[in-house]
């Protein structure tokens, strides 16, 4: 019965864990679409490892961000 339980509990994270990464996935600017899809399957597939290698290999992929800000001068 505690096998049961215990499963299902690692279940649940995991499935909370694959929820929270695709909402990361779906927020990251990558610089090719298919490379979300790819590394979604890749943490599907191998779990916390497969993060982890995301994480370490993620500074390639992603998009730089610009510093260009739009100041608004209307209080002279």
């Amino acid at each position: 019965m505690n096998i049961i339980i215990f499963s299902q509990l690692v279940l649940i994270l995991r499935l909370g864990f694959l929820y929270y990464y695709a909402r990361e996935l779906y927020l990251t600017p990558f610089k090719r679409r298919n490379n979300k899809f790819i590394w979604f399957f890749v943490v599907l597939i191998f779990g916390l490892v497969g993060y982890s290698f995301c994480i370490a290999f993620k500074r390639n992929l992603v998009r730089k961000r610009k510093f260009a800000p739009q100041f608004n001068n209307h209080y002279q």
